[in-house]
């Protein structure tokens, strides 16, 4: 039947109706299954968001990366891959730089100025890659490997990432034993420990070995104070050493000796002798990041490094800060000679620099009076031994 010209217009409101209504209808609906038990509210959804690892990545402002002649800068090395990973350094010159670079200077640079203000500081972090080109040897005894103890030992973070060369380095620099597996490998998989730290929970729960690429050691040959993170049950790939040194038990008015190596076990007893500790971690990653492609170990990388920048409590000590002239982390200064009151009553109780310059103008005359009186006794005793010695006169 045709319908008058109008008709289709007169219809048009009804349709438009009927189809806002089974609008309504289904969001009603599906309001009423997203408010169900069954389905998460949008504020949990959030919630399980915000747990995960904000991405993309980015450098704490305190953490270094070794970028020396011992790293192998090539395109598809391993330390163009950690510092890719690390996302860090700019392209200038036609070379990566980066103000957080270490070691551009060769192996020089641990007996250079920057490293030793950064040894004696505290809460920073040096990522180092795999040794392929060279290897840092130095007299363990003296002044460079004494810096290297003293940099974790301030507490800071040390993180070595390869295999054999970098066992070596923990063994030679921090006086370990440290073994690899036998036969210098282990098939893996490596399981992740259930009581690790909080932000380890959104890194892969297992890591594989690719190849030979990762370089596992015997757990029993770990020292005291070790964490594990990553292992077999006879092995480790990768795992936290926490390093402690204090104060030398033989230091007296008239000598001062560098500090000793203490284990953390035997931190508390020492810290009741008055030579508190003062404590760091050196971690390792057995992967040596040879593999061209993104792999499970890099997201733990960047974790390892996280849960390893924790300051150790034993570093909170008021009577360790005030040897290191620190501000202290959390412990709130109770001792006498700590608080800015004690402070200002020891400078209002100094001596004068009147007085101060006194003392010492009375101090240099009593010293030259008693280089006087030693000089003319020894001009007296020659005169009289020359006496001596005179024989009887002879003719005229």
């Amino acid at each position: 039947r045709k319908l008058p010209l109008g008709e289709p217009a007169m219809r048009l409101p009804t349709l438009s109706a009927a189809v806002a209504a089974c609008g309504v209808v289904a969001l009603l609906g599906l309001a009423a299954l997203m408010r169900s038990p069954s389905h998460p509210s949008a504020d949990e959804l959030l919630l399980k968001i915000h747990l995960r690892a904000h991405e993309p990545y980015s450098p704490p402002r305190n953490m270094y990366l070794w970028w020396g002649d011992t790293t192998n800068h090539r395109f598809e090395g391993s330390g163009e891959h950690i510092r890719h990973l690390l996302h860090m350094g700019n392209i200038e010159g036609g070379e990566w730089r980066d103000p957080m670079f270490l070691g551009n200077n060769g192996v020089a640079t641990f007996r250079s100025q920057r490293f030793r203000r950064i040894s004696e500081a505290c809460c920073s972090t040096i990522v180092m890659p795999p040794f392929e080109w060279d290897f840092p040897v130095y007299n363990v005894h003296k002044v460079i490997g004494q810096r290297l103890r003293n940099y974790v030992a301030n507490g800071n973070m040390l993180v070595l990432t390869g295999g054999i060369m970098e066992i070596e380095f923990i063994n030679r620099y921090y006086f370990y034993n440290i073994e690899p597996a036998d036969g210098n490998y282990s098939p893996g998989p490596f399981n992740m420990l259930p009581d690790v730290p909080a932000a380890m929970k959104e890194c892969p729960r297992v890591l594989p070995q690719k190849g030979i690429s990762v370089t596992a050691v015997k757990k029993r040959s770990l020292p005291s104070g070790s964490t594990i993170i990553y292992g077999t049950p006879h092995n480790a790939a990768a795992f936290a050493i926490k390093f402690c040194m204090a104060e030398n038990p033989m230091n007296d008015e008239s000598t001062t000796l560098p500090p000793v190596k203490v284990l953390p076990r035997d931190c508390e007893a020492n810290a009741k002798a008055g030579r508190p500790c003062s404590c760091g971690f050196v971690c390792y990653m057995g992967y040596n990041w040879s593999d061209k492609y993104p792999s499970r170990w890099d997201k733990s990388l960047q974790s390892v490094q996280q849960i390893c920048s924790v300051v150790p409590p034993e570093n909170s000590d008021p009577r360790l800060l005030k040897t290191l002239e620190l501000a202290p982390i959390d412990a709130p200064r109770t001792r006498k000679g700590e608080t800015e009151k004690d402070a200002a009553e020891e400078r209002a109780n100094a001596p004068k620099p009147q007085l101060r310059q006194e003392a010492k103008q009375q101090e240099e005359r009593e010293m030259e009076e008693r280089v006087e009186k030693k000089a003319e006794a020894k001009l007296e005793g020659e005169m009289k031994r020359s006496a001596g010695r005179q024989g009887p006169p002879g003719p005229r």
